[in-house]
């Protein structure tokens, strides 16, 4: 897929801009504070309807505005010429598909998928355990809905029974929420195994054009348990019921795993050079947007947030090298290396929120 046209209204620092975007490669030049990245930030809100820079709404909304609006139109592989706006006002979210309201998030996520690289994706490798699990749910959740289906349900039933630790409820009150909470546990878990292999598998095949010497990386899986059955994890929920009573919330669970990004000399996070967790988390993403469009059937759109710079020439060229052929790129930064950049690029010069296409590129 790509964007044909992009219109803002009353986002962050952005009053209003119309962009043309039917060129595949876009780059928004200007200096820190300008509103480069939310502009990208405002395009990657069609991929979850939510911000990849912020957890909170409150600081999207421009000063003084009770809403804003997003407007996209778009070329997509089996959608063709498509359409969507987003509003958002106050706590609600309207979302339209051609003019036609989408009640439920079930029926939107996969449809447009995009991959975002910023600076916070170090937080993937440096960041806690819920960092990278948001990461990963996102990710499988956007290719399979069976997973969406069991994390929502999953989280849902968590949710329940952390109520009835906290009530000091009897046990029969448990029993339907723990029987559902081991059903979907057991779901996440087996996806998660099979979905981590896969991405796995592409990551070492994307960075090995990102590294100098054969560094050998990885991702794995730590579980916080991995059971049999179904009945096995009902049984651990119904065993742990006193222990999770006096902290007040279920203490196991898939709520609990984490994930690693590793080298052959160990742990990133832990043991990699600054060069190597930047160019880590960039194939990653790279590897996210190849999952995207080999199982999905739908080329992404790369949103690169003045992440580049940061990587040297070699990883640079790693990057270009990787990325989803023919995929659109929008990317920012403060300058612009005509050299560097691999393709024809339209080039916006970006100034107090504003947005103007610069005459010679």
């Amino acid at each position: 897929m790509r964007f044909t046209k992009a219109r803002f209204l009353q986002f962050r620092n952005i009053a209003l801009c119309d962009l043309d975007l039917e060129h595949k490669r876009h780059f928004m030049l200007g200096t820190n504070g300008q509103g480069k990245s939310n502009c990208l930030e405002a395009l990657g809100f069609i991929f979850m309807l939510r911000s990849f820079r912020t957890q909170t709404s409150k600081a999207l909304f421009q000063k003084g505005c009770p809403e804003f609006r997003l407007f996209y139109e778009i070329e997509h592989e089996s959608m063709r010429s498509t359409q969507v706006e987003l509003h958002f006002k106050g706590q609600e979210k309207i979302l339209l598909i051609d003019g036609n309201r989408v009640q439920k998030m079930s029926d939107f996520i996969g449809l447009f998928p995009v991959v975002p690289l910023h600076a916070g994706d170090l937080m993937i490798l440096k960041g806690t355990p819920a960092e990278r699990r948001r990461f990963i749910d996102m990710t499988f959740a956007s290719i399979d809905p069976e997973y969406f289906q069991a994390l929502r349900l999953y989280h849902r039933s968590l949710q329940e029974r952390n109520r009835l630790l906290k009530m000091q409820a009897n046990a029969p009150a448990f029993s339907a929420f723990e029987k559902e909470l081991a059903l979907h546990a057991d779901s996440l878990i087996r996806k998660r195994q099979a979905g981590v292999d896969q991405l796995g598998k592409i990551l070492s095949e994307v960075y090995a054009a990102f590294a100098e010497d054969s560094e050998e990386p990885s991702l794995s899986y730590n579980v916080d348990i991995n059971l049999e059955s179904v009945d096995a994890y009902e049984q651990l929920f119904s065993d742990n019921r006193k222990r999770d009573a006096l902290i007040g919330s279920t203490q196991k669970g898939p709520h609990r795993d984490d994930y690693g990004l590793n080298l052959a000399i160990g742990g990133a996070k832990e043991y990699g050079s600054d060069g190597q967790q930047r160019a880590l988390c960039v194939a990653l993403r790279v590897a996210q947007a190849q999952l995207f469009e080999s199982v999905l059937g739908i080329k992404p759109v790369l949103l690169v947030d003045d992440v580049l710079g940061e990587l040297d020439p070699i990883r640079r060229q790693g990057f270009w090298a990787t990325c989803p052929k023919d995929s659109q790129i929008i990317a920012s930064g403060t300058q612009f290396l005509a050299n560097e950049q691999e393709g024809d690029w339209t080039v916006w010069e970006v100034s107090k929120g504003t947005f103007s296409q610069k005459a010679d590129t």
